[in-house]
């Protein structure tokens, strides 16, 4: 806004007037509103780290991960072994009988170029059985011949009518869209989109004819037994042997309970009498055995569960192997590590956000919720347990670094691990009668890692904070708002008052002139 009667730019003066009366209000909101983003985001990271820690805490304190087990074979080509923490540490002997093996059944073979048009393949459990009718199937097959050609026709009428703007719903248009289609005279005629109907045509009647004249094929037949809505027992597949295929019969499952009985075969065709080679067994089904001294383990899989407790045996081959199943002692010294590396990164973590640097302080530099729990978390770290022999972590080769961060001596470790293995885990895990230190640890990690925790109700409030924030911001706008209305009045009543004293002088100076 330029003043008419003075000329002065009141728009720019308003907008500084503005500008410098709401600069102090909006950079007090800008920074409170950072520092509250700001420790949100640093809360968020350390409860990340908490929620890691705790995962870890809690399997450690199940007690399971302390236990783990391994299996170490003196032969690995006839079966292989996991082991988990109900299985009982020892030397076992197993001698692999006889692998478990999925029925097969040749169900016919002949020249590859047969055809068939008579005969019924049948197998399964009465009420159950996958029936295929030869004849049937080729009345199906033909069927679905006649069912693509319609299914095309079809498709190509839709075309012609989308683009030539004919409804089929119309018997008129539809004759029209049809002799588009079909009737080289028509208006609408594309040569180039009827040769390629014919073309597709021509090939649906010839898979007709075949079907008519021929019968069907092996691989027509194999895919009526694999569809079969009934078919839970089996796959057929073709085998290919010189001039010979065979269709063939695999049992799904291995094991005498999965045996495919009864299988009936009767085939006929063009073929000559005598062409046709009819169903022969090629591999029984039968049942995994495995000597375990004077017993006898059998199962329908080669993979044996829940044979032996907190054994699976995975059988390879038939041969004799001796298991020996211990402490799985590398990896409970993961275990331990990863409880270490969880705990470094929450203290790395809390460091970052805490202490101050020459560009100012940090995000969580006053926080005393934050020191607490680092302090509550150091003394669960330090203190002494009753549950073992070992009473402290340093007495494992744990110790905590000038930078409160844990660091293992590896060597001290490995020596108490191999000594005593379950004091090892009863210090972390505690006993019957004593808790160990995950017990104590949860405790603490439960107070900031549950819904509705310390640092879940600052972030709430921080939330809340940065609300009323905005609330303030928008006061502030209204008020400028105001402010800017009132100067711009103000200032057109000032430049009135010039343009009026302006018109005064000039006629003054007119008529002293």
């Amino acid at each position: 806004m330029t003043g008419i009667g003075s000329g002065i730019d009141y728009e720019s003066m308003i907008s500084a007037i503005i500008a410098a009366e709401r600069a102090p209000k909006d950079n007090q909101l800008n920074r409170q509103e950072g520092m509250n983003k700001a420790e949100m985001e640093a809360l968020k990271e350390i409860q990340n780290t908490i929620n890691n820690f705790r995962d870890t805490v809690e399997d450690l304190g199940s007690k399971r991960e302390l236990e783990k087990l391994k299996a170490t074979l003196s032969n690995e080509d006839f079966l292989s072994v996991a082991v988990d923490a109900n299985a009982v540490a020892g030397e076992y002997a197993f001698d692999v009988k006889q692998l478990a093996t999925a029925q097969r059944d040749k169900l016919f073979e002949a020249s590859a170029d047969t055809h068939f048009t008579k005969g019924v393949i049948k197998f399964g459990d009465t009420g159950k059985e996958v029936t295929v009718d030869i004849a049937k199937l080729q009345t199906d097959l033909i069927a679905a011949q006649d069912t693509k050609t319609q299914e095309l026709t079809d498709s190509q009428l839709e075309s012609v009518a989308k683009k030539h703007g004919y409804d089929l719903t119309v018997p008129a248009e539809k004759a029209e869209a049809e002799k588009a289609l079909t009737d080289p005279t028509h208006a609408n005629y594309d040569k180039d989109r009827h040769d390629s109907y014919q073309s597709r045509l021509d090939g649906i009647a010839k898979e007709k004819a075949r079907l008519q004249t021929d019968g069907v094929t092996f691989e027509e037949i194999q895919t009526a037994i694999n569809n079969d809505p009934k078919n839970d027992y089996a796959k057929a597949t073709l085998v290919r042997s010189g001039n010979n295929v065979s269709l063939v019969l695999n049992a799904k499952d291995t094991g005498i309970e999965n045996k495919i009985d009864p299988i009936f075969v009767s085939l006929s065709g063009p073929q000559k009498p005598g062409d046709v080679s009819i169903h022969s067994n090629l591999q029984g089904a039968q049942d995994a055995e495995v000597k375990f001294g004077s017993m006898t383990l059998t199962s329908a899989s080669n993979k044996m569960e829940n044979v032996i407790d907190g054994m699976t045996l995975n059988l390879k081959a038939v041969g004799k192997v001796n298991v020996k199943v211990e402490a799985d002692q590398s990896g409970v010294k993961d275990t331990i590590k990863s409880f270490v590396d969880e705990y470094n990164k929450i203290i790395e973590t809390v460091n970052t956000y805490t202490k101050s640097s020459e560009d100012g302080a940090a995000a969580l530099s006053g926080n005393a919720s934050v020191r607490s729990m680092v302090s509550r978390l150091r003394g669960v770290i330090s203190d002494e347990y009753g549950a073992s022999t070992f009473s402290t972590l340093s007495q494992l080769g744990i110790t905590t670094s000038r930078k409160g961060v844990l660091e293992i001596d590896n060597k001290k470790l490995d020596k108490a691990i191999e000594d005593d293995f379950e004091q090892v885990a009863n210090l972390f895990v505690g006993t019957d009668t004593q808790p160990g230190m995950m017990d104590k640890m949860l405790v603490v990690l439960d107070d900031y890692h549950k819904n509705g925790g310390i640092y879940d109700q600052r972030t709430d409030q921080l939330e809340y904070n940065n609300k009323t924030l905005q609330k303030d911001r928008e006061q502030l706008d209204e008020r400028m708002k105001a402010k800017t209305i009132t100067l711009r009045d103000y200032y057109a009543r000032m430049d009135s008052q010039i343009a009026n004293m302006n018109q005064t002088q000039s006629m003054l100076i007119g008529m002293l002139s």
